[in-house]
């Protein structure tokens, strides 16, 4: 594995976890999860943290663990531990170069950590992504990703993962050596920004700069900020760091021609327990610049042989591996977009065919609604049929029968056939059905005019006392003849109505009450606030009403309307009237009633305008 992406993976590592010796660790892993018995979750952890310590000493571990991992949070129905272990496996993926499927994983532990959030665990994946993006030189999502890191890193205050996004940032903006002093101007300023934290990051920026001066030959300046990365990396036995700081050392060295410090920087890093090929070479590089400038022409001739030699075999092989990592990532992709492009068409025809069925559902229920509709109208008709023969009913038979008897009478008085006795009697009935007759004409014309043109009510405020009065003052006559007490107590309060719609309603149930009143009874009226409505009721001590009767109220095409306590007639024409008023005026209507023992008749009106 390349130096670079050692040094970019450790960069984050240091970011989220303390590391200490590789094989410490695994150790000490490895014997927690040999005896562990507790909960899945852990073990979860247990397993992706092993994969992740094997990534680059043994990767076929590095991938059984993720695996491992994955398989048992799957199995326990954890996506943010799922998410993780997709990750790991990106993880190893990545360390042997199969970019695409380290992409894959990547990916998928992105839209599973966004769903079920671990902000930390997301970081690092959206850090694993740019340098993924990196390895396959797409350098615009590599940036998108770090710059998705930055922000979330700027937005929670975090301050490494800011410093590492801006770091990883840097690297893919100065990639190819160019603008030399905004690039040292670049790492300074991330330097003196990650100095507060004094930490790996911070002297791994410090390593930036000193690369940075002495590319522009600014050895001295360079030197500062080497040592300082030097002496943190000893301190804290960091051998990879370490060995970094001391071959750019050795580099700076030999470049000022000081020899002894130069061959004593070389000799630490020959010391290193392990060194990349990477740095083999720069090795060879530097040992044939440091014969030169000693004058050891022949020495630094063979010494530029062997390193020309190893250099073309690196070159030959990392050519190799990254066209192989070139190679897999195109191949995968296109596969991809193939499966994708298939998974595509399925989808079309399944749109196609729930379409399709959506259309036939439509119509069989449009069809099952024009039944419906149909039947219901066939109901409606067959209801108006009803309404029909009842009013020819009352028109053939209320009406019909009071003229003829007056017609007869008339007849009579005509022919002086009658005594003053017996004519005076006649008058006296004839006039009760007239005023029964009058009573049912209203009615009548009422409720047709409502159906013709619609009930559009006047809505405004009255005074609902005074409107009553005069109805109840019309209606004592009927009262008086009957001998019954008629009791106005509604009293002094407003409704927002239509008041002829209100005298209507008073005056149907004040008749309906005198009309079902025995001789010598009473009905009452009165009134009360309940909220914000008013309340209204007519009582009287009558006849009251059978079960089957209230069931059969307010329906014109079933009520029947039985003889008064006089013999008065009726055909039941007023009660619906009344429900249909007090309805469209925004208003309730109600009964109480038991045979024998009278009934009680409720509506409600409004006090206010609705909203």
């Amino acid at each position: 594995m390349n130096l670079q992406k050692t040094i970019l993976c450790l960069v984050w590592c240091h970011l989220c976890v303390t590391v200490g010796a590789h094989n410490t660790r695994i150790d000490s892993l490895e014997c927690i999860l040999a005896s562990y018995r507790g909960d899945d979750l852990r073990k979860t952890d247990l397993l992706r943290d092993l994969s992740f310590e094997y990534r680059d000493i043994n990767p076929q571990k590095c991938k059984a663990y993720a695996e491992q991992a994955l398989e048992l949070a799957q199995s326990i129905g954890s996506k943010l531990k799922e998410g993780s272990a997709h990750n790991a496996l990106g993880i190893y993926y990545y360390f042997v170069d199969m970019y695409y499927q380290a992409y894959v994983h990547y990916k998928q532990a992105e839209k599973l950590l966004i769903e079920n959030g671990d902000p930390m665990e997301l970081k690092e994946i959206f850090y694993n992504l740019m340098n993924v993006f990196i390895f396959v030189h797409d350098g615009d999502s590599a940036t998108y990703y770090a710059n998705k890191l930055l922000d979330m890193a700027v937005a929670e205050g975090d301050m490494p993962s800011e410093i590492g996004a801006r770091y990883a940032l840097g690297r893919i903006r100065f990639r190819n050596d160019y603008g030399r002093q905004e690039k040292l101007d670049y790492n300074l300023d991330l330097f003196r920004k990650s100095a507060r934290m004094d930490d790996n990051i911070t002297y791994i920026v410090a390593l930036c700069c000193g690369e940075s001066y002495t590319e522009m030959n600014r050895y001295r300046e360079g030197l500062a900020y080497l040592h300082r990365a030097r002496q943190y990396f000893e301190a804290h036995e960091e051998t990879g760091f370490a060995m970094e700081a001391h071959l750019r050392l050795a580099e700076t060295y030999t470049n000022m021609s000081q020899t002894d410090s130069a061959e004593l920087y070389m000799q630490k890093v020959l010391a290193s327990p392990s060194l990349y090929e990477e740095t083999k070479l720069r090795l060879f590089k530097n040992q044939a610049m440091l014969d030169s400038v000693k004058g050891d022409c022949w020495g630094a001739l063979a010494r530029y042989k062997v390193f020309h030699h190893f250099a073309d075999s690196i070159a030959e092989q990392k050519s190799s591996s990254v066209m192989t990592g070139m190679i897999n990532w195109h191949n995968m992709k296109n596969e991809n977009q193939a499966l994708q492009r298939e998974q595509q068409k399925q989808r079309l025809l399944i749109y196609i065919l729930a379409v399709t069925l959506v259309v036939i559902l439509a119509l069989i229920a449009l069809l099952a609604y024009y039944s419906w509709l149909t039947k219901k109208k066939n109901q409606e008709l067959k209801k108006l049929h009803h309404v029909k023969d009842k009013l020819f009913s009352v028109v053939a038979h209320d009406l019909r029968s009071p003229i003829g008897a007056l017609a007869s009478m008339l007849k009579l008085v005509n022919e002086n056939m009658l005594d003053t006795d017996t004519q005076t009697e006649l008058l006296k009935s004839i006039s009760n059905r007239v005023d029964d007759t009058y009573g049912l004409l209203d009615n009548l014309l009422h409720w047709s005019k409502s159906q013709m043109q619609g009930i559009v009510p006047s809505l405004a405020y009255f005074d609902v006392q005074a409107t009553s009065c005069l109805v109840t003052n019309s209606l004592q006559g009927i009262a008086a003849g009957k001998q019954i007490r008629l009791d106005n107590r509604i009293e002094k309060l407003q409704a927002y109505a239509d008041k002829d719609m209100f005298a209507v309603v008073i005056r149907n149930l004040t008749m309906n009450a005198l009309k079902y009143t025995f001789t010598g009874g009473e009905v009452s009226l009165e009134s009360e606030l309940l909220g914000d409505e008013l309340v209204i009721s007519v009582k009287d001590n009558g006849t009251g009403m059978t079960q089957d009767v209230q069931d059969r109220l307010f329906k014109l095409s079933e009520t029947t309307s039985k003889r008064g306590t006089n013999n008065e007639t009726g055909t039941g024409l007023g009660l619906v009237l009344c429900a249909d008023f007090v309805k469209t005026n925004g208003g309730r209507i109600w009964f109480e009633s038991k045979p024998a023992q009278g009934s009680i008749f409720f509506f409600s009106l409004p006090i206010l305008p609705k909203a």
